[in-house]
């Protein structure tokens, strides 16, 4: 950080970080499966001792009460064959409870946001949905931008068994993907 400034909007400025993001990476996707994989084991691993709650989080639970949604599928991932509306509403309506404030958690885990020097992990970058939330936040997004940008979901099995299968409860992303694509 080289310097913090509050004023009518709050700006947070930092010095570059040198690498390339984990879209540089595509042409190697064993490679960055085994590198996200390892930085957000490694993220997903600090102490959560005085850091916010993660906004992401917040946003799921105002959406839950609100009961309003307005359906992105986007968000979707087809292997958890969320159809509509209604649908994401009752599974987010029926696992709200098992959601957790246990883990730091980057909030936006997608490929541009981790940068890689030399292949390594090096940073991650655009925090401000960051904070204390659930884990499976990140995998669903880790697992949404690799499937995104190398257009297959061959590498989907993978990054899960670099991650650590026994560090994640695999039903648990059908219910952030109802979470994401309910708004």
């Amino acid at each position: 950080v080289t310097e913090y400034i509050s004023a009518e909007r709050d700006y947070l400025l930092i010095k570059e970080e040198k690498g390339v993001d984990g879209t540089h990476l595509l042409n190697e996707p064993r490679l960055l499966c085994e590198q996200l994989a390892k930085a957000l084991r490694l993220l997903h691993s600090q102490k959560i001792n005085g850091f916010p709650k993660s906004i992401r989080m917040e946003r799921y639970f105002l959406s839950l009460k609100s009961k309003q949604g307005y359906f992105d599928l986007h968000c979707a991932l087809p292997s958890f064959k969320i159809e509509s509306v209604e649908q994401a509403y009752q599974i987010m309506q029926r696992n709200a409870s098992k959601l957790c404030y246990d883990t730091l958690i980057h909030g936006d885990y997608c490929l541009p946001n981790v940068i890689f020097r030399d292949g390594n992990f090096s940073a991650f970058v655009d925090l401000g949905l960051g904070g204390v939330g659930d884990r499976h936040i990140d995998i669903f997004w880790a697992i949404w931008s690799l499937e995104y940008n190398l257009k297959t979901n061959e590498f989907t099995d993978y990054f899960l068994d670099c991650y650590g299968r026994d560090n994640f409860d695999y039903d648990m992303l059908k219910v952030i993907c109802a979470f994401e694509v309910f708004g």
